[in-house]
């Protein structure tokens, strides 16, 4: 039984598409892309050298919004939205914590998941009316899912590498070291890959299925530039390969010992220009 039918690829597209967009539309709006959990000391603390009971606070981190918890009171939650007006490093405040540095510099990532997700609702768009219609549009959508996979993966890559940097200078610079700070990353981030994963495999599917249901040779040259003109050519001299060896036969020549077809086709060569 033959699994890869049109109807199952088109059903298979259909649904990797739909879970590739809403895995990407739920990484973007949630808010656990991040968990870091950091000790705080006052400035007047820090100066001075006194010893005094070390508090911890945790932070979840999306690409909108942060949510702030102190471990002595986790009834507590104060979340606010992540500003993308003020520009800046947060390196240059000595007493500034790690976490809201990282989220200072994990801004410039998020306008490529935000991407992603516009071309994975893009690329459905096209793969539906494609393959409603069984035109090229079902292609379109096929270089969309990849486009879009890309973009995503190209954002993680700049998200995780903000991160560590910052991390490693705040361990470089800090007397503590990195006692005082962790991190580790949300199911949020994770959806997002699971979103990558889901738009991969559609663009494969969609453009698998736009050349199963164009396999034909005249079908080919649509795709391929320069093709009709190599069948056109081929049309007009059939037996431009054509010799009497039955190693180098022209396919339409089923019998070897036929030579028939050999001389046939050497009777309908074009006569030769002499001067």
């Amino acid at each position: 039984m033959n699994l890869c039918t049109v109807y199952n690829l088109t059903v298979l597209s259909f649904v990797l598409g739909a879970v590739s967009v809403g895995l990407f539309a739920l990484a973007v709006s949630t808010d656990s892309w991040l968990l870091t959990r950091e000790s705080l000391s006052s400035p007047k603390e820090a100066r001075t050298n006194v010893t005094a009971k070390v508090m911890w606070i945790r932070v979840w981190t999306g690409l909108w919004r942060l949510c702030m918890v102190h471990e002595e009171a986790p009834d507590f939650i104060n979340c606010m939205a992540i500003s993308y007006e003020e520009m800046g490093t947060g390196r240059g405040e000595t007493f500034s914590t790690t976490s809201f540095a990282i989220i200072v510099t994990t801004r410039r990532a998020v306008t490529l998941p935000v991407s992603s997700l516009i071309l994975a609702v893009t690329g459905v768009i096209f793969s539906v009316v494609g393959n409603i219609k069984k035109d090229v549009k079902s292609l379109v959508g096929g270089v969309l899912f990849i486009l879009s996979g890309l973009s995503l993966a190209v954002g993680m890559i700049l998200y995780i590498s903000a991160i560590n940097d910052e991390v490693g200078y705040r361990v470089s610079t800090s007397k503590q070291g990195g006692g005082g700070f962790s991190y580790e990353y949300g199911w949020s981030f994770f959806t997002a890959g699971f979103g990558f994963l889901a738009s991969e495999m559609a663009a494969v599917v969609t453009v698998t299925l736009y050349l199963k249901r164009n396999s034909r040779p005249e079908d080919m040259a649509r795709i391929i530039p320069g093709l009709e003109d190599k069948m056109t050519d081929d049309l007009e001299y059939p037996c431009e390969h054509v010799s009497s060896s039955s190693t180098d036969r022209h396919p339409f020549c089923h019998s070897e010992r036929d030579n028939a077809c050999f001389h046939l086709c050497r009777d309908l060569r074009p006569p030769s220009v002499t001067a």
